[in-house]
């Protein structure tokens, strides 16, 4: 990792798809290691590439009515979520999205954004992902697994 200061400007800082899995319980909870990798790109130690695709699904999932029920407190944190990802995260176009994720072409719009956005990483807690352990180049790792080698 680079200095503390350099990171705070972007500069050659990890890039790291999330899933929408990682973002809304990284909203949800303000402790534990979705958070950890949420607060780590607001602070600037990474830089979340996103896609329109993967921007909606997350302010649609955090706004389900059952969650702001749930959650009635989370308004600020969900608006410090959506202000990075609107200002600070690089949105990558995915254009044509291949069939990747055998299990669930569902999740391969995170691997077009990763591959577009020339990721590290991708971050999830979605099996069909994880199990792929690898895509050209871009590790998939679990929130937990990302924290332990990657943020510390």
């Amino acid at each position: 990792m680079l200095p503390r200061w350099l990171n705070k400007f972007g500069l050659n800082v990890a890039r790291v798809v999330v899933d929408t899995n990682v973002l809304v319980s990284g909203t949800l909870e303000s402790k534990g290691f979705s958070a950890q990798i949420i607060d780590a790109a607001i602070a600037g130690q990474i830089r979340f590439l996103v896609s329109t695709t993967l921007v909606e699904e997350y302010l649609e999932v955090i706004q389900r009515p059952h969650i702001t029920k749930r959650y009635p407190k989370i308004g600020e944190r969900v608006e410090s979520v959506s202000f990075y990802l609107d200002t600070n995260a690089l949105c990558v176009s995915t254009g044509e999205i291949a069939r990747i994720v055998p299990d669930d072409p569902d999740d391969d719009f995170l691997i077009a954004c990763a591959i577009e956005g020339n990721a590290e990483y991708i971050v999830s807690g979605d099996e069909h992902l994880l199990d792929l352990g690898r895509y050209r180049g871009v590790e998939i790792l679990t929130p937990r697994d990302f924290v332990e080698r990657v943020l510390r």
